[in-house]
């Protein structure tokens, strides 16, 4: 497992997870890992690949470097990676709705998302249409960006205020 360190922290630095299967792939090694959890445990024994996170998806179980990545972006990167985008859109602005925040409709065009613009005015629609996603909201500010909201967390007119800068407002 050692040896495929340098290849995780490679990656992370790209913003990628790999799965183990990948970075042996990668590695061009001839290495099997029975157990992956057994393997983890015994590799972060070491506080030199303490920054090495293996995180537990669906259908299989994905590394990277906390040097690169944090835990939240390795959840969006699953999320997108194996199909659930309107979830772990879903997710996001939900996570920010709890702080009180709107989320920038073009945060979804950078990475993990790499989403086209023509796809973000879609996704409403398409939140609206999947079912279960009610309280995800889309609005224009007065600048003209777009921002989404959970009315699970913020009022529509609340949400608006915060949309709405005042270009000339500063704070100290």
């Amino acid at each position: 497992m050692i040896e495929l360190v340098d290849y995780i922290r490679l990656l992370s630095r790209d913003g990628r997870l790999v799965t183990a299967d990948q970075i042996i792939a990668v590695a061009g090694l001839e290495l099997e890992i029975e157990d992956i959890n057994e393997a983890y445990e015994a590799l972060i024994e070491d506080e030199q690949y303490a920054d090495i996170i293996l995180i537990e998806a669906k259908d299989d179980s994905y590394f990277y470097s906390k040097k690169y990545i944090v835990k939240s972006y390795a959840e969006q990167w699953i999320g997108v990676h194996n199909g659930d985008l309107l979830d772990t859109i879903a997710n996001e602005v939900r996570r920010y709705g709890a702080l009180g925040e709107l989320v920038d409709a073009n945060n979804f065009t950078h990475p993990p998302y790499h989403l086209e613009k023509t796809k973000i005015d879609e996704l409403i629609d398409e939140f609206h249409a999947a079912g279960g996603f009610d309280d995800i909201s889309i609005q224009t500010a007065n600048d003209g960006s777009k921002q989404f909201f959970s009315t699970d967390f913020l009022t529509v007119k609340y949400a608006s205020v915060l949309g709405n800068i005042d270009p000339f407002e500063y704070s100290a």
